[in-house]
């Protein structure tokens, strides 16, 4: 090897050193000269990758607070035809109770008997129950927030992963975005951000949703409608995690290891065929969209219900312990079912561990800390247990699966890999309509 070359192939160790080393948040060093710069990014020398996460309001009252977006355009309306007051229409809360009004209405059918499935009206009108109304929905939230000291981690955490998620391929400069759904920023304003800085050309928009689902169709579509209101920018749409393999093993991982975290509080002589695993899914009122599980053209759909069953088995080649799903609300079998089918299967203890729930939230703390023992409980409390009066034992945490290790490393390194398979895509995209560039 002539100094040249030595030098050369010293440079791309150190490059790629430089990579691996910078600060959590930074961009990935982007060579000025060639060969690097159109390696992977084609000559462009910014690439936008914008994370997105459900999110919930910190607090309560932000959740009251009336959203615009950049251009002025208005949150909603939200719930009109649902009695939602005039001053909540435009809010996280309003459009919340949109959202649960229309699955009671997949979830009680025709509850009118008038012949119509699923109208999105108040009864008699429609098939929302009487019992679901704006008031009563806005008291329940508060009262569960202030039992959680008003406070849910659930956006901050999200937002402590993305800053602390290294992506870096050679050639680009990276810059990592958080977006959320039911909560600030929202997918509009970062969109427009983005758009704002000259540099961007490209953009890798990256789910961090599990499955697909009624969500995931949201990510995809507000990010097509407002992507068209701005400059011309490529933008690749990438799956929720657990459709790419690599993600969806270690997220497996990542439920399998806090149930086995939350074992080392059983006491050890207890025999493994004692202990049931409830693994704490969402649940949805919608089918998939497929004749076969009476879904009809029209009808909104998720596939979730598939991807609780998919997960339940992929988890259970892990561990020792026999599992079952329990969902949080809409469909069944929920955690209370499978916890009295566990009693009633002769096991001694229980374990409640999320699925979903990437971080503490609202569901975790309040939902399933109510479904495991009867109150709500703060991440700060560690593994909880609650005696049933079967005898039977249940132990529970409402940490989220991403918090401890080896979770936290395993969720990042899943964002990592989606997001530069997604560089790589821009990468190839490029290619294909430049064919000669990296000859």
């Amino acid at each position: 090897m002539n100094r040249l070359s030595a030098i050369k192939s010293l440079s791309v160790v150190i490059l790629n050193l430089l990579v691996l080393l910078l600060p959590c948040g930074a961009s990935a060093f982007s060579g000025s000269g060639k060969p690097f710069p159109a390696f992977v990014c084609g000559g462009h020398n910014q690439v936008a990758v914008m994370f997105v996460g459900h999110g919930e309001p910190p607090t309560f009252e932000e959740g009251n607070v009336p959203t615009y977006f950049w251009d002025g355009t208005p949150f909603g309306p939200h719930g009109v035809e649902l009695g939602v007051p005039e001053q909540y229409q435009l809010t996280e809360w309003g459009a919340a109770f949109e959202e649960i009004a229309t699955a009671l209405a997949y979830q009680f059918g025709d509850y009118n008997g008038n012949g119509i499935r699923y109208e999105v009206l108040p009864f008699p009108m429609g098939d929302v129950p009487p019992f679901f109304t704006f008031e009563a929905f806005i008291s329940m939230v508060e009262a569960e927030y202030m039992a959680l000291g008003n406070y849910s981690p659930h956006s901050d955490m999200l937002r402590e992963h993305v800053d602390n998620t290294r992506v870096g391929i050679m050639g680009c400069n990276i810059d990592m975005y958080l977006a959320l759904l039911d909560d600030y920023p929202r997918i509009p304003d970062v969109l427009h951000e983005i758009a704002q800085n000259p540099r961007y050309k490209r953009v890798v928009v990256a789910p961090l949703l599990l499955s697909r689902s009624s969500h995931s169709q949201e990510v995809e579509e507000i990010a097509h409608e407002w992507v068209a209101k701005e400059r011309p920018m490529e933008v690749v749409y990438l799956e929720p995690l657990f459709e790419i393999p690599f993600a969806r093993r270690r997220i497996v991982s990542a439920v399998a290891e806090m149930a086995k975290l939350v074992r080392e509080s059983v006491p050890a002589s207890i025999p493994d065929d004692k202990i049931g695993v409830v693994v704490g899914a969402h649940g949805t009122p919608y089918k998939p969209p497929y004749p076969e599980f009476g879904w009809e053209e029209g009808d909104l759909y998720s596939r979730l219900p598939l991807f609780e069953e998919d997960f339940l088995e992929a988890i259970s080649n892990e561990l020792p312990w026999e599992l079952r799903n329990g969902r949080m609300s809409f469909s069944h079998p929920t955690i209370e079912e499978s916890l009295a089918a566990f009693e009633a299967d002769g096991k001694t203890h229980a374990i409640l561990v999320p699925s979903v729930f990437k971080t503490p939230s609202i569901h975790t703390m309040w939902d399933l800390g109510i479904a495991a023992v009867g109150r709500p409980v703060l991440p700060s409390e560690g593994v909880v247990s609650f005696t049933r009066p079967s005898g039977m034992t249940v132990w529970f945490t409402s940490k989220g699966i991403a918090d401890e290790e080896p979770g936290r490393e395993l969720l990042r390194s899943s964002m990592r890999f989606v997001a530069e398979s997604g560089l790589l895509e821009l990468f190839e995209n490029n290619r294909e309509q430049h064919p000669r560039r990296d000859r």
